[in-house]
């Protein structure tokens, strides 16, 4: 993942400033017909200071995983102890409010964040510790439940229900039903089912498949799974000397 330099106050303003304009840029404008020159124009400031805080727009989506990664950690450790269902729900709920003023730009890098490839792929190796974040928290959940199960169930549950929060985003990314009720009706159908898979988790036969089927999704879904060597980036010829105009520090 793109390291973010240590930055002052001053700085990290300017930062959230740039990150909150290129936002508006890419849901009103949308994301491909967005620049960096359009991007610098309307936060008022040069094509030169905003490459010193985001080299490429790819960085910016990017940020917006990191900025909502840490919303969603926050309101996770908030939940209240109700059963898994319920605090499954609220999470699927808080995810799915979170990415809806962003829609638009996630359909728009849909075909990049699929690619485990690339540096945006919310499977690749360049979201790795974003993911682990995730998975964490869904251990959270699970473990904060009033019917929580065995700690080892607690583990292959967290990395189903990250898997299955991952697929909903997804279907909530196609769902041009109104106001996209048929994710609502999936995620209710859902909950049903965690609800009756939690009680029946306490037979073998089911535990079992829990376990076979949290093997199976590791390759995919696991943050333990062996990372490929990543693709060779493009070459980017560096931006213009005349855009270089700012002091060298990030204030």
């Amino acid at each position: 993942m793109t390291q973010i330099p240590s930055l002052t106050p001053k700085g990290e303003r300017m930062r959230e400033h740039l990150l909150d304009t290129a936002l508006d840029l890419f849901t009103g404008n949308g994301y491909h017909e967005t620049t960096m020159r359009d991007i610098a124009a309307a936060a008022g400031c040069s094509p030169g200071l905003t490459y010193r805080y985001f080299a490429r727009k790819e960085d910016l989506v990017v940020a917006l995983y990191q900025r909502l990664a840490h919303e969603f950690e926050e309101r996770v450790m908030a939940l209240p102890p109700m059963s898994l269902a319920e605090r499954f729900e609220q999470v699927m709920q808080l995810r799915l409010r979170q990415v809806t003023p962003y829609r638009g730009i996630y359909q728009a890098i849909l075909g990049s964040a699929l690619s485990p490839q690339n540096d945006l792929g919310i499977l690749g190796d360049n979201t790795l510790e974003l993911r682990a974040r995730a998975q964490a928290m869904f251990t959270l959940v699970v473990e904060g439940a009033s019917d929580a199960p065995s700690q080892q169930q607690v583990e292959e549950l967290a990395q189903v229900l990250y898997a299955v929060h991952l697929c909903f985003v997804l279907f909530w990314l196609y769902d041009r039903s109104p106001q996209q009720h048929a994710t609502d009706e999936m995620l209710s159908l859902a909950c049903d089912a965690l609800r009756l898979g939690r009680r029946l988790l306490r037979l073998r036969p089911v535990s079992r498949a829990l376990t076979r089927l949290t093997r199976a999704i590791t390759p995919v879904f696991g943050v333990e799974a062996i990372s490929q060597p990543a693709a060779p980036r493009a070459h980017r010829e560096p931006p213009p000397a005349e855009w270089d105009d700012e002091p060298g520090e990030l204030e």
